[in-house]
């Protein structure tokens, strides 16, 4: 054979095996097994309306067994009430309606309170039924620089402060009034 035969021969062995190659690179890069995708989210949800009251609401109630003369009564649908007893017979009933809380203090006071428009119904045993008064503020944590009425006191646990604050302004997001649809502010 010639010298110029023997080198075409060794380039297209040469080619074709650098073909080969090449192939196997690539099948082996398509072959390969693909990360996972993650079936459940990452981001923790925004906690219902419903269930942002109902922590709150967890939270009340752990917290006022601190005044030895209030008593738990009830909560339902946003509505937690307690007893005050006073005297040997004498007692107030509080209910505190979550579902008009629409506005707290801001985030640089001291002093935590929440409002809503009779947000407090108080009934007393020496009112007549469904003759009891109505408040619109009530401190949670703080000073109390206002004396609005003061169920609960929060202040010695900052972080549990911290978080009734982020729940209630979840709740107020949810409390807020919606614009209609034919209203343009």
């Amino acid at each position: 054979m010639t010298k110029q035969l023997k080198l075409a021969i060794v380039l297209m062995t040469t080619i074709v095996s650098m073909n080969v190659n090449a192939q196997k690179k690539a099948t082996v890069k398509t072959t390969k097994p693909k990360t996972a995708q993650p079936t459940t989210e990452s981001k923790t949800s925004k906690p219902t309306k419903q269930e942002t009251m109902e922590w709150i609401a967890g939270k009340m109630k752990e917290n006022i067994s601190t005044h030895s003369d209030d008593v738990f009564v009830s909560y339902k649908d946003g509505i937690f009430t307690y007893r005050n007893n006073y005297g040997s017979r004498q007692f107030c009933d509080y209910s505190f309606d979550l579902n008009k809380v629409t506005t707290m203090n801001d985030e640089y006071s001291k002093d935590f309170y929440i409002q809503g428009r009779q947000l407090i119904y108080v009934q007393c045993d020496y009112d007549k039924a469904g003759q009891g008064n109505f408040y619109n503020n009530l401190s949670m944590s703080g000073p109390n620089y206002n004396n609005y009425r003061t169920a609960f006191s929060f202040t010695p646990d900052q972080a549990l402060v911290d978080r009734l604050k982020k729940a209630f302004a979840t709740l107020i997001e949810y409390n807020a009034t919606k614009k209609g649809a034919d209203e343009k502010f």
